[in-house]
């Protein structure tokens, strides 16, 4: 209740103000980084007011590398907000329906966010080349490679997509391991109950010199180290 009756409806007068205020600001002036900057203090207030705390595990294997390619378990839609407020500047691969969102879908494109129809073929490789300009361009990608959120927690097959963009752009990998916010948001909820999930960002892998031969190898690894914190949990808080 306390995100439906408090969160929603500040957070839909806080997109709507951002909207009418930065978007004409982003076309002036030509950068994007004053409107992400709102939308990462929008995620942070989302989260506060719907009661969720997020604790970080080893933030700084984020900054490693100039840009990574970060790839997350999904079981919850607390994780993009939550990642998005902390993470270097990132752009999310997306499935098209997103784009539909009235002022957030726009925003998102604006943000260089790359939508993906999942039903086209040649979306996908339109896809792949925008992630290409990303990198090049800086900024960092977001992906969940199962896809879609996990109900159980365990990880689905993992979508090659990433690992193809990784080894093509020689792009480092960043795995990283969300827990408990599956209990805080389960799929299928608008429900937000509050409590605390924990992000733990992994060591990034290296991806250069790699080929197409290596892929399978490359996405056993991430998925080992993933599955790995899974099981044991993050390290205790100090």
């Amino acid at each position: 209740m306390r995100a439906l009756l408090i969160a929603l409806p500040v957070i839909s007068l806080y997109v709507a103000l951002a909207a009418v205020t930065f978007v004409p600001l982003t076309w002036m002036i030509r950068d994007i980084r004053p409107i992400y900057w709102v939308a990462r203090q929008g995620c942070r207030l989302a989260l506060a007011l719907s009661g969720v705390r997020v604790r970080f595990v080893n933030l700084e294997n984020t900054r490693k590398h100039r840009v990574s390619i970060f790839v997350s378990n999904h079981v919850s839609n607390l994780e993009p907000p939550a990642l998005l407020a902390v993470l270097p500047r990132i752009a999310f691969i997306l499935k098209k329906e997103l784009r539909r969102i009235p002022l957030l879908g726009y925003i998102m494109g604006l943000g260089s966010f790359i939508y993906v129809d999942r039903t086209r073929a040649d979306s996908r490789h339109h896809a792949l080349e925008q992630a290409k300009q990303t990198l090049a361009d800086g900024v960092s990608l977001m992906i969940f490679p199962e896809g879609t959120r996990s109900r159980d927690g365990k990880l689905l097959p993992f979508r090659p997509g990433p690992f193809t963009m990784a080894i093509e752009t020689g792009a480092p990998l960043t795995p990283i391991t969300v827990h408990g916010a599956g209990r805080l948001m389960p799929k299928g909820s608008l429900k937000i109950h509050p409590g605390e999930m924990t992000i733990w960002f992994h060591e990034p892998i290296e991806t250069e010199g790699l080929n197409d031969a290596d892929r399978g190898k490359l996405i056993e690894r991430v998925r080992a180290v993933m599955e790995e914190a899974l099981e044991t949990g993050p390290p205790a808080a100090n």
